[in-house]
This record gives C-alpha cells, sequence and structure tokens, in this order.
C-alpha cells in the first residue's frame, strides 16, 4: 500500500510513506505529486494508494496522477474542507474522508485487534466510507483469494487477521484459514454485497 503524506494519520498506517518530510528506512523522502516519484514508488503494481497530503489541491492533484498511472487501484483521499469532497471524488477517487471525521487512532485499533462479536461488524468512518470486519465463511476456508469470489462481490482485502497476526494488503495467492478475520474498506452503498454473500444482516459495533 503506498500512502501519499506524511502527518499524524499516516504515520499510523501500514505502508509505504511518500513525501517530502517522511522519515523512516522504507519510506520514500520526495514530492508525490511527481509521477515519476509515483511510478518508481511502484504505483503501477499497487492495489490501494492513501492520499492525505497537507493540501487538498495537491490531493486532488495526487489522485488525478494515480487513477491515470493505474485505472485500477484503489484510492482513499482524507481532506481537510468538505468543499473539497465531490472535487476528490470528480478526480477518480473511490473513498473520500473530511479528516474532522477521521479518528486515525480508532481505525488504527480495528485494523489491529478487530473483535467481531458473532459474524460481521462495521466501524462507520464517514458517510462514504466504513471499515468491515466479517469472519471468513467456511466455504472459503483453505482457498487461495485469486480462487474465489471475494473480491468480485465483495471488494478488495486489505487485511486479514489471524490470531494475533496481522496480514496487511494478503497477495492474490494468500490462502485463507479457518478463524480468518477478512477487513475490507468500502462504500456504504457497497455494504449490500456483503448482505447478499452473506446472506445475514450487518451487526452495528458496540
Amino acid at each position: 500500500m503506498l500512502i501519499c503524506g506524511y502527518n499524524s494519520i499516516t504515520k499510523r498506517l501500514e505502508g509505504k510513506i511518500i513525501d517530502e518530510t517522511a522519515e523512516g528506512k522504507n519510506n520514500i523522502k520526495a514530492d508525490p505529486s511527481d509521477p515519476q516519484v509515483l511510478i518508481k514508488a511502484g504505483i503501477k503494481k499497487e492495489d490501494i494508494v492513501i492520499i492525505a497530503m497537507d493540501n487538498d489541491e495537491k490531493n486532488i492533484y495526487i489522485t488525478l496522477l494515480a487513477r491515470e498511472l493505474n485505472p485500477k487501484i484503489k484510492i482513499a483521499v482524507v481532506v481537510k474542507k468538505k468543499e473539497s469532497v465531490s472535487k476528490v471524488y470528480g478526480a477518480g477517487a473511490d473513498y473520500v474522508v473530511l479528516e474532522s471525521e477521521l479518528i486515525g487512532k480508532e481505525i488504527l485499533r480495528y485494523l489491529l485487534a478487530p473483535k467481531v462479536a458473532s459474524f460481521m461488524e462495521r466501524v462507520i468512518v464517514s458517510e462514504e466510507l466504513q471499515l468491515i470486519g466479517m469472519k471468513l465463511p467456511k466455504f472459503y476456508v483453505d482457498k487461495r483469494i485469486k480462487d474465489t469470489d471475494i473480491r468480485k462481490k465483495i471488494g478488495l482485502i486489505i487485511a486479514i487477521k489471524r490470531g494475533e497476526e496481522i496480514i496487511r494488503n494478503p497477495k492474490p495467492d494468500t490462502v485463507l484459514k479457518e478463524d480468518d478475520i477478512l477487513i475490507f474498506l468500502l462504500q456504504g452503498k457497497e455494504i449490500n454485497k456483503i448482505r447478499g454473500i452473506m446472506g445475514q444482516w450487518i451487526l452495528q459495533k458496540s
């Protein structure tokens, strides 16, 4: 997963951060609004990019670049101004979240230790974006992700909780195991996809 922007939100996420002020050996100290920087970072092969720059205009521009360089990539953008939401969607983003509504610590805590009460639960990040934790159905056990219809019917798995282990951005060859918890990042309207495949109503996170 690529992350554009180095700040209090992105520091808590697992991925390769690109920013002129980025620290850490795995991060890239460069301007993510430069298409060559994104290409060298591997954007054409990535499944997810999170864009959270300190300037909404930059967020819009980088969204346009990311969509042009990789038409299939999932783009999530954090913006500061409410009026920027529609502009970023227009630039090609899949998910847009207002920074004022984003609680980075809570999202990270949920990704690291999701507690699925019965079958499934969700965290509503904003009107547009929700984190979904789903216990793996038995008919997917011991199958590789690419051999299932999960991505087609639901969406991209951004992480797998397997006991105390977190498998982030799992590869298509990853074999799913009993008691795995799949983590998705979905738009509200996409929740119906999960309802259809699971045949049950989603449990609200308490």
